[in-house]
């Protein structure tokens, strides 16, 4: 009887180490709130204040929630000349439902049940077109005649695969062409004057392309190969040591533009270094497996995967911009369609342009563009390529032309 009891402990210990491990999962906490948003309707536009509404209660939804303020205010001859504030919130909106709607002295009022998680990256409803330049070299002197030349085309256009396969964005292509002239200045890609229209909304705008991908190679040197001063064994090992198991210094400073308004949006440096097989043999592409074999290659797709990783997070909460293409009666055609993941029913907030803003006393040298929400476009037809919407009031009256953004808000 007693031998049965300690069989019948074992065979429970044994079960008990043969279940599999539970590992604890570090998962995103969801929070629901009920909020209420607001907006004034302004000519008539009942869609855009619907639009602009829902935006206010997620921004009521997310000053609950962890949320920091910095207020600045600037009195002037007893009155008050500027009263700014801006907000950083740690949560994301995961979801939101719009459960009562009403219109009240021209104010447009919402009720909507929004989804806040903590998590630390956005799932994007619509993909954003990325054009990724090439990535030149500081130094030419740090790489050889006999060494891989894909690198400054190669370690681009992997990024812009790799988000592309993310599903969040659609990578074109440029890494023929370089935004800097002089890449130890990067990220400066001005030209003479300081205030003209930068290469990378010029690229942008004829890539069709929302953000632009381009970055420099600042370091990729070698350690040199050189025997040690001094007599006896222990000069000769560390001579041999550093003539046979070299290291190499990587550092890759990568970027990310607006290219409708040229602003810098991400900008990370990466840095690593490499020892044993630095050299990269000639005609191996980036990502392959000969590349990845090599412990500089193993280092560089490192560097890709965390950048991407890095791009992910920093971007894809930012929002969904096309242009309108084509204005035919109440028609607006947009540059987007079913690739980018629009749906019939969809609705996108249009922005009149306002003219640029000049220099004082010049007329070439651009500080941007002025740009007002102006109304909300209903997609009614999608195309692959293009799509067909519909505003409320007639695109002559909102004084919408051909160039105009589109936004997913």
């Amino acid at each position: 009887m007693q031998s049965a009891k300690y069989l019948l402990l074992i065979f429970c210990l044994l079960l008990q180490a043969c279940s599999p491990l539970k590992i604890p999962i570090s998962q995103s906490i969801e929070q629901i709130t009920t909020v209420e948003g607001q907006a004034a309707i302004q000519d008539g536009a009942q869609l855009l204040a619907r639009k602009m509404a829902i935006r206010d209660a997620i921004r009521q939804a997310s000053l609950q929630n962890n949320s920091q303020i910095n207020s600045r205010t600037l009195i002037n001859r007893n009155s008050i000349a500027l009263d700014t504030f801006t907000l950083r919130t740690t949560t994301l909106i995961n979801n939101t439902k719009v459960i009562d709607e009403w219109i009240e002295n021209e104010i447009y009022h919402v009720r909507a049940i929004v989804r806040l998680t903590t998590g630390s990256m956005c799932t994007p409803q619509y993909r954003k077109r990325l054009a990724a330049t090439a990535f030149p070299m500081v130094q030419h002197s740090h790489t050889s005649m006999a060494e891989s030349n894909d690198l400054s085309n190669g370690i681009p256009r992997e990024i812009s695969n790799m988000l592309t396969q993310s599903g969040a964005y659609l990578g074109r292509n440029k890494t023929h062409t370089s935004l800097y002239a002089q890449p130890d200045l990067a990220p400066e890609i001005t030209g003479t004057q300081p205030y003209d229209i930068s290469d990378d909304m010029t690229l942008a705008q004829r890539s069709r392309v929302q953000f632009v991908l381009s970055g420099v190679i600042r370091d990729l040197e070698s350690s040199s190969r050189q025997y040690y001063r001094g007599t006896g064994i222990s000069s000769w090992i560390k001579s041999l040591n550093h003539y046979f198991f070299t290291t190499r210094s990587i550092t890759i400073d990568i970027y990310i533009h607006d290219g409708y308004s040229g602003a810098l949006l991400f900008q990370h440096r990466y840095k690593d270094q490499a020892s044993g097989d630095i050299r990269i043999p000639k005609d191996v592409m980036v990502g392959s497996e000969a590349f990845n074999n090599t412990d500089t290659g193993n280092k560089i797709t490192k560097i890709i995967n965390q950048s991407v990783k890095d791009i992910q997070e920093s971007l894809n909460c930012y929002p969904f911009y096309t242009r309108i293409l084509k204005i035919e009666d109440n028609k607006i055609f947009i540059d987007a369609g079913a690739q980018e993941r629009l749906n019939e029913g969809d609705q996108l907030v249009v922005y009149s342009s306002l003219g640029t803003i000049n220099q004082f006393g010049g007329t070439q040298q651009i500080l941007g563009f002025d740009k007002k929400p102006t109304g909300v476009l209903t997609i009614k037809e999608i195309t692959p390529l293009f799509a067909i919407g519909e505003l409320e009031a007639p695109p002559h009256m909102l004084g919408i032309k051909v160039g105009d953004w589109v936004k997913s808000w």
